[in-house]
């Protein structure tokens, strides 16, 4: 049999297998490109929002998450630092009217300081600005971003 005869009938065998394999890589392919948050939010995407934008303060170190509490060393706004517990109370996604935002994320938290409560006054929050600045707060909400697939806060 000539060489080159051996080799199409080699293909030809082997077509299956690789059709099988280039349809495999395509999907993985397309759940890579897919990946991350879906295109409508939900409460639990909004909480690792949340969680993730505390993270983003420069003075946060140490985070760690149990569900929905978090424990941090973080600003104490004099100056110095200070363990934080926050609990995440309550996760909301509600439809907003806006074609490029059409959703906003309330997010109600409650957070400590040394172990002692940080109440908020009014529209106060009382936590420091560094936390104030990354747009956190103990009622904090953010718009969804259909674009990008995220939250901004």
């Amino acid at each position: 049999m000539p060489e080159a005869a051996h080799t199409v009938d080699g293909v030809r065998k082997m077509r299956p297998y690789l059709l099988r394999c280039a349809c495999l890589a395509a999907a993985l392919a397309l759940a890579a490109c897919g990946g991350g948050q879906p295109a409508t939010p939900d409460a639990d995407g909004l909480r690792d929002a949340f969680a993730n934008q505390i993270a983003t303060v420069d003075a946060v170190s140490g985070l760690e998450r149990d569900g929905d509490e978090m424990t941090f060393s973080g600003p104490d706004g004099s100056g110095g630092a200070i363990a934080w517990r926050v609990r995440i109370d309550s996760a909301v996604v509600q439809p907003w009217d806006d074609e490029n935002l059409p959703y906003r994320g309330v997010v109600l938290s409650s957070w400590y300081a040394g172990g002692e409560l940080i109440r908020s006054a009014g529209s106060i929050s009382n936590l420091p600005s560094d936390f104030l600045d990354a747009g956190i707060a103990q009622d904090c909400w953010g718009l969804w971003d259909a674009a990008e697939r995220r939250w901004t806060w």
